[in-house]
């Protein structure tokens, strides 16, 4: 019987089938990256350092406390605008984290620039050396908000960090006013205080006896001072420079030779009344300088007429 060729046949067959069709890429099978947080357009230009090491920032927040008066947070893994309204943030283990007051400062001579007042990177104040800053977009909801830091320096019992540099923050709005302070009723002003050569309209005055607070921010007869960028206080007879636009408090002294604030006037006019108690027209006028700074009043203001304090 002829075998042979038969067999080769075979093998040959077989030899085909051992072959096995490749399996044709449909798209089903295809990779999937997980999800990275990409850092918001320009976030790249910010440069953090913990102890030396390199740490990528992804997110940052910002609001408005107060005019020219701002609360900031950078992250690289917490954060979101409710925690910075809040004023609560849930730390994440392993997150790097730092959250800071800017304030736009005026100086003598009229410049003005931001600077950062505080720096907070685990939840208490620490060791820094304060920089300044830049904003140069509103700092409206839902907006990104361009800001750059120059370089400042964290010191938290020997861990340091540093950062530095431009990126792009979330804008978070404004602060709600929680309304401590503020004077139930408006009152009408006409009434303006120029400091340095910046102009600024009044927005609240008291009187008490012969002492007088006139501020740009909401005042009412209450020892709580809420965020103004300039307040003026007469009291025994002197003139103290304050708010958010000074590094500190400035006084000047009435009454000496030469007296500084001799030419700030105050005259009283109608009386009336209000949600906030008995109420006194005033008339505000003249220049002085206080501690280099220069000043001058003009105009007229409703002032709320506050109970003296009762004699112990």
């Amino acid at each position: 019987m002829r075998t042979g060729p038969l067999l080769l046949l075979l093998a040959a067959c077989g030899s085909k089938g051992d072959d096995k069709p490749k399996p044709v890429d449909t798209g089903s099978s295809a990779k999937v990256e997980p999800d990275v947080v990409k850092p918001t357009a320009g976030f790249e230009k910010l440069k953090v350092t913990r102890d030396g090491k390199p740490v990528p920032m992804t997110r940052a927040f910002i609001k408005r406390v107060s005019p020219d008066q701002w609360r900031l947070m950078v992250s690289d893994k917490e954060g979101s605008c409710e925690e910075l309204i809040s004023g609560v943030t849930n730390s994440i283990p392993g997150g790097t984290h730092f959250v800071t007051t800017l304030r736009r400062r005026l100086a003598p001579d009229g410049t003005q620039q931001i600077f950062l007042t505080d720096l907070w990177t685990a939840g208490h104040p620490t060791k820094a050396t304060f920089s300044t800053a830049r904003i140069t977009t509103p700092t409206d909801k839902g907006t990104n908000v361009e800001v750059e830091l120059a370089k400042v320096t964290d010191d938290d019992a020997g861990k340091v960090l540093v950062a530095e540099g431009a990126f792009i923050a979330h804008g978070c709005g404004d602060q709600p006013p929680d309304g401590a302070g503020v004077s139930k009723d408006s009152h009408v002003s006409a009434a303006s205080v120029t400091v340095a050569g910046k102009k600024l309209e009044l927005a609240s005055a008291t009187i008490t006896g012969d002492d007088l607070v006139l501020s740009t921010g909401p005042k009412d007869c209450s020892g709580v001072w809420p965020w103004a960028q300039v307040t003026l206080q007469r009291a025994y007879g002197n003139w103290t420079l304050a708010g958010t636009w000074f590094d500190k408090d400035r006084t000047a002294s009435g009454g000496g030779t030469p007296d500084p604030v001799k030419d700030l006037k105050v005259t009283l006019g109608a009386q009336g009344s209000g949600k906030d108690g008995p109420t006194v027209a005033i008339s505000i006028a003249g220049s002085a300088t206080i501690e280099g700074y220069p000043i001058q009043l003009d105009g007229t203001i409703e002032a709320i007429d506050c109970p003296k304090p009762k004699q112990r």
